[in-house]
């Protein structure tokens, strides 16, 4: 029974030590990756009662296993912070949320917005028009483009999307905006000093940082007013390992190719998603379903140097794209140098197959940059 359990627990760690290495690089490795990991927890049905009733001794290393199969290999995150409950809001709500292309429901849309109170929401495979959109938000700051949509409580200074026809002549996906939207700065006089937690009553206070009227695309290349910061969010929907993983089902080592390609493609996309945000004029949040665990190996070489708002402080798996069977964490936010998470969670059903991933962020970076 010990050694039973002694090959279980080298198994566990080999595959955890392996899969930020060959995750979306090999095509085993990749299978693993976006699979039903949940599976690699089944020995234990067997190795727990055995070890009760046969050598107790291999308890421990059942216990080892365990904790290496639900922290690192299925991304339970138990980060003190979330523990703690954080310090407060923090000076920034962002929310990132794949629609999945359905129409949404308007009124669950309102609810969600006003229950959770989001500065900043952005969506991907948005079919909404902009002026549904305006009229369901009121005040708000709304910017829609192929199926990337954006809805602010503060001003849209500017708004530019790459260009993607290089990335559709690929098979690709490979959408990349990019905003400045100005904050306002907690430490001047009469500035917004943050919204009260979810669950809080509506109040005038909370009302969007906008005219009464719905703002429209011409007041997009405003100047920052003075008394806010001007930050930059990025919001990315990346292409889907869906067609690799669907081949390697169906074929095995048969379809490596295909995979290969798929990881090609998806490698060029985040690179090409990292060189906009490097370029970003202002401090960077980066948003969105960029269809990549952070156990990746492209979210490895691209997006490891930011600060991700949930594996820093959140609670739990944080599932964010459900299956029939199991569900992963491929959407994400991103904190860029200056900014640090206070606290990070996943929000309710909206209709879709992700749920919403929201993130209280703070501002820790020099009181200069930003500022206009």
């Amino acid at each position: 029974m010990l050694a039973g359990a002694v090959l279980y627990l080298v198994v566990v760690v080999a595959i955890w030590l392996a899969l930020p290495v060959l995750g979306d690089r090999w095509w085993l490795a990749t299978l693993i990756l976006f699979g039903p990991r949940q599976l690699l927890a089944l020995p234990l049905l067997v190795i727990v009662p055995a070890a009760l009733l046969l050598q107790r001794r291999a308890l421990l290393l059942a216990a080892l296993a365990s904790a290496i199969v639900v922290g690192p290999i299925l991304g339970y995150s138990l980060s003190l912070r979330a523990i703690a409950g954080g310090t407060g809001r923090g000076d920034l709500r962002v929310a990132s949320f794949n629609t999945g292309s359905r129409a949404m429901n308007m009124e669950r849309l309102k609810g969600f917005v006003a229950e959770s109170r989001p500065d900043v929401l952005a969506l991907q495979e948005c079919a909404t028009p902009e002026p549904e959109l305006t009229a369901a938000l009121p005040g708000w700051f709304v910017h829609v483009e192929r199926g990337m949509c954006l809805v602010s409580r503060y001003p849209l200074l500017e708004a530019e999307s790459r260009d993607r026809r290089d990335v559709w002549r690929a098979g690709g996906h490979g959408a990349i905006l990019r905003y400045a939207i100005a904050l306002p700065d907690r430490a001047t006089p009469g500035a917004r000093a943050g919204s009260p937690g979810p669950g809080a009553d509506v109040g005038a206070s909370d009302a969007p940082q906008a005219t009464a009227d719905a703002p429209d695309a011409s007041q997009l290349g405003a100047q920052a007013a003075p008394g806010t910061r001007t930050f930059s969010l990025l919001n990315l929907h990346l292409e889907t390992p869906r067609d690799a993983i669907e081949a390697l089902i169906h074929g095995l080592w048969k379809q490596a190719a295909e995979h290969d390609r798929v990881i090609a493609l998806r490698a060029w996309e985040s690179e090409l998603a990292r060189q906009w945000v490097d370029e970003a004029p202002h401090p960077a949040v980066i948003v969105g379903d960029l269809n990549m665990p952070v156990d990746s190996a492209i979210y490895r070489r691209f997006w490891a140097g930011f600060e991700n708002a949930f594996s820093r402080a959140g609670l739990g798996f944080g599932t964010t794209k459900r299956t029939r069977w199991f569900g992963i964490r491929i959407d994400h936010v991103l904190a860029g140098p200056g900014w640090t998470t206070e606290r990070a969670w996943i929000g309710p059903d909206l209709g879709s197959d992700h749920l919403p991933i929201l993130a209280d962020l703070r501002w820790t970076g020099s009181p200069r940059q930003g500022s206009p």
